[in-house]
């Protein structure tokens, strides 16, 4: 008689059983009293006998409908019991995780999609900032872990584990190649001040002596429509130029290293350690294949 019946179909009859009102299991459940009356028929029909006796004072459940409540209740305790048996295998683990404006645009899909896909026990909460902020929260205990590129801070309790690294390009819009030599005032589009790629290109315009002022754009995509304004310029990870499909670009060769190391950050006695390693792998298992094509 319940094969078919969920456990939302158990609990919707037994809310009608036990109220004994359909007016007011309506106002509870957001069904329409007409609806819940089709129920009670279709109840009726099953049993073969009917649940409710109809008096002037409104539905009072008969015998056999206590009988079918409480098989009812006892189902709904025994899936509870259930629940309960394997719990300790089921319930997720909070993890405050952090990643950059750059890491989050990248990765971040990846990492739900194989939190889900893969039913990892972990519940991730993301904050995305920029990797000094994050480094630095890590330290104070504000965050379990992060990923994001290598900060320039290394504080002696946390583990930086190098996960892949990472290049950027500075680029503009084909139709307006920046010289640099004659120090025109450049306008340099980033994700995050913070970045490093925003820093390593901010020395390297302090060391040759270009004016230059920072535009923080958060969405990747738009940058394309600000390299169109002369003398603009971008720092973006390579991935990202080639994931948003950038067209109409000219890339710069500007001798400075473009290379820095995306790191996994962690307190290195962690209680928490375990979830923590957890998500790292999840992290690891998608980047590698990718680290396998280059």
């Amino acid at each position: 008689m319940t094969n078919n019946m969920n456990i939302e179909e158990i609990a919707l009859k037994i809310e009608i059983l036990e109220r004994q009102n359909l007016s007011k299991s309506a106002e509870m459940t957001n069904y329409t009293q007409s609806a819940l009356t089709s129920k009670v028929k279709k109840m009726e029909s099953e049993i073969g006998q009917p649940v409710f006796k109809r008096t002037p004072q409104g539905l009072k459940i008969t015998n056999v409908g206590i009988q079918y409540k409480n098989y009812l209740q006892l189902i709904t305790q025994e899936y509870e019991g259930f629940l309960n048996s394997v719990g300790t295998n089921q319930v997720k683990t909070k993890v405050n995780f952090g990643a950059s404006h750059t890491t989050i645009k990248i990765y971040g899909a990846s990492i739900v999609n194989a939190l889900n896909t893969n039913n990892i026990p972990l519940d991730v909460d993301f904050t995305v900032e920029s990797s000094n902020s994050i480094n630095e929260k890590i330290h104070n205990s504000e965050m379990d872990c992060a990923l994001t590129s290598n900060p320039i801070k290394h504080y002696p309790d946390l583990a930086y584990d190098i996960i892949a690294t990472e290049t950027f390009d500075v680029i503009s819009n084909d139709s307006h190649i920046v010289n640099f030599d004659e120090r025109i005032p450049v306008t340099l589009l980033v994700l995050s001040k913070g970045c490093m790629y925003t820093r390593a290109m901010v020395e390297y315009l302090s060391k040759n002596q270009i004016p230059y002022n920072i535009k923080e754009i958060k969405s990747v995509s738009s940058i394309q429509d600000f390299l169109h304004i002369d003398q603009s310029i971008a720092v973006l990870n390579t991935k990202l130029i080639d994931l948003y499909n950038y067209t109409n670009i000219h890339r710069y060769n500007l001798q400075l290293n473009n290379e820095i190391n995306t790191v996994y950050i962690y307190k290195k006695n962690e209680i928490t350690q375990k979830s923590i390693l957890q998500l790292k792998n999840v992290i690891k298992s998608i980047l590698e294949p990718a680290e396998e094509d280059q």
